[in-house]
């Protein structure tokens, strides 16, 4: 009984969702999506985007929303805390440019303490509100690089030089 009760409300969370991004607008969906998505709201991916969706970041290009969902899972599944604060959102036709400020905090970067990292994303969305492209560009040093205890100090030590000089 308690499986069937689980089932059910994980079924209405995810028809409601669905539902409510279907009726949003490109910003407020990108909002939507980002402030929902979770280790245990995977199936937003399918609400959010294209079967067929083209996206990059610093880590490497994926093709099909199958594939972002298995990314997402492996990014959330070491995620204590994860938030995106957007600050701007620059719209042309169905394109969108989001600017934000992600903050992150898992065990096995930064020993556990919050990590914050500036970025923007480029989406692009199809006639039924579905995101065919995703292209997202940030610092992979102030992500993960400059947290790992010796390449971290290197990195820096390079940043203060160029800045020195």
């Amino acid at each position: 009984m308690k499986f069937y009760f689980l089932f059910l409300i994980s079924l209405a969370s995810t028809l409601t969702y669905g539902q409510a991004m279907k009726d949003l607008n490109h910003k407020d969906k990108i909002k939507f999506f980002f402030d929902h998505l979770s280790k245990d709201h995977l199936s937003l991916v399918d609400d959010f985007y294209h079967p067929r969706v083209k996206f990059i970041d610093p880590i490497g290009t994926i093709d099909s929303s199958e594939g972002i969902k298995k990314y997402y899972e492996n990014m959330y599944k070491n995620v204590k805390f994860i938030k995106f604060n957007f600050s701007e959102f620059h719209e042309a036709g169905n394109n969108i440019v989001a600017v934000w400020k992600m903050t992150l905090q898992a065990d096995k970067l930064n020993g556990g303490e919050p990590i914050t990292v500036d970025g923007n994303s480029v989406i692009t969305f199809d006639e039924s509100g579905k995101a065919t492209y995703h292209r997202d560009y940030f610092d992979m040093g102030q992500f993960i690089y400059e947290h790992i205890p010796v390449v971290g100090y290197v990195i820096k030590k390079i940043k203060n030089r160029l800045k020195a000089e």
